[in-house]
């Protein structure tokens, strides 16, 4: 049953950030149709995540109530409805409302998937379970992306957004039948769960005043800046500075996407086995992690000094590989933290990272509107994300330090099937 959990986990990561990342890959016609400029597209762009952090928050509070499947199962059925409404998409500011509800309806996705993983393996293999729903948001962000361009351009944006709609109640759909809410469930060794324990005013006092989850955060906040530009900008990116053409782009971007699954998936196995073997959350998850983001950093800074369109692929699949490493294991250390409140300490580490998404938007919009060229602008957004990863990398090498839980790697799932 947990590999049907993650398997389906992981393609729910990949409707939610292909439903993410096609409104940058339709970026042309869309701003032909609107008649966008650079700034207002930065608007569109930081639109989607207004309320992701504060819906992400409660959203996740909800599924420790109320249980994981039934609020996955919720989220895609709304993320179906509005993909659908697209279709009635004729002006900009409705392109602002669509992207404002989808972000506050998607926020809760991640925090609650990270935890829903974790319920269901143990802590030996976290590591590399969050790296696989991870993974989903990059075979929807970048992998598909010729797909979806190639759905743009037959049908039309507006189509292939509807598309996607259809997946999201597909995949309802299979959730709902194919999965249990945890090995408990799954095992029908448990009696009645007995409800979780009310948000005290000392678990918030924690999280506020402690350096593991303060720069984990932050970490993980300097790291979304890159997804969301990714997301956003780097198809416009790629045929306005490289040259390439809509075609030649969506390969691109599809190519960036597989080495850097390949990439991250490798750092989350590595985290793993260094813990295995050592037992040390410091070493295997915070210097693999914070190593693996220095260099991916230094990576996306080499674009500004070598501009051949080769190596700029193969920096973009360096820097997303390799600083992405954040993304799966820093659920994993928040949760160590606390680990009675699964999903609040998630929802807090994506919510807060998804801040960036509010900012990088706008920020490179205005940026590139503003630059002398438009070279120079985005080459000024690359170097901002690059340093701005290097140095809340180094700030998590040197201050983040897990809490050393004492506990066999199956003694967690053993007591919830009640064994």
């Amino acid at each position: 049953m947990r590999w049907i959990v993650l398997v389906l986990l992981f393609f729910g990561m990949m409707i939610n950030f292909a439903d993410k990342s096609i409104i940058g890959l339709a970026a042309v016609p869309i701003m032909e149709d609107f008649k966008l400029s650079y700034a207002e597209w930065g608007l569109v762009g930081s639109a989607y995540y207004w309320l992701y952090p504060v819906t992400g928050i409660f959203g996740a509070a909800w599924a420790d109530k109320v249980g994981a499947k039934k609020v996955l199962g919720f989220l895609m059925l709304t993320w179906a409805v509005l993909q659908f409404g697209v279709i009635a998409i004729t002006a900009l500011p409705l392109l602002i409302v669509y992207r404002l509800l989808l972000g506050a309806f998607e926020g809760p996705f991640s925090p609650v998937a990270y935890s829903h993983a974790d319920k269901w393996f143990p802590p030996k293999q976290r590591g590399f379970a969050n790296s696989v729903v991870v993974s989903g948001a990059t075979v929807g962000a970048m992998i598909v992306a010729p797909l979806l361009v190639a759905m743009i351009t037959a049908w039309g944006w507006k189509y292939a957004f509807a598309a996607l709609g259809l997946a999201s109640l597909v995949w309802a759909v299979a959730f709902k039948f194919l999965t249990k809410e945890s090995p408990v469930e799954a095992y029908e060794k448990a009696k009645k769960k007995a409800a979780p324990e009310k948000f005290k005013l000392k678990d918030l006092k924690y999280i506020l005043t402690s350096r593991v989850a303060l720069f984990t955060t932050l970490a993980y906040f300097s790291t979304y800046f890159i997804v969301v530009w990714l997301a956003t900008w780097l198809p416009l990116y790629l045929v306005e500075v490289t040259g390439m053409s809509n075609g030649q782009m969506g390969f691109a971007v599809a190519a960036v996407g597989i080495a850097s699954v390949v990439l991250y998936m490798g750092v989350s196995v590595l985290s793993d086995a260094v813990f295995k073997k050592t037992q040390d959350w410091k070493i295997s998850r915070v210097y693999v992690t914070g190593g693996a983001m220095l260099i991916g950093s230094l990576s996306m800074l080499s674009i500004l000094v070598f501009h051949n369109p080769i190596w700029v692929i193969t920096a973009m699949c360096l820097a997303k590989g390799l600083t992405y490493a954040i993304l799966p294991i820093g659920p994993t250390i928040m949760i160590n933290e606390m680990p009675e409140r699964r999903g609040l300490m998630t929802s807090i580490l994506t919510s807060s990272g998804n801040l960036a998404g509010i900012v990088a938007p706008i920020l490179t919009g205005f940026i590139v509107n503003l630059a002398a060229t438009k070279i120079f602008g985005y080459n000024l957004s690359i170097a901002f994300m690059a340093v701005l990863v290097l140095i809340f990398s180094a700030l998590f090498m040197i201050f983040v330090r897990p809490t050393e839980q004492v506990q066999s790697d199956e003694s967690e799932l053993s007591e919830q099937v009640g064994s």
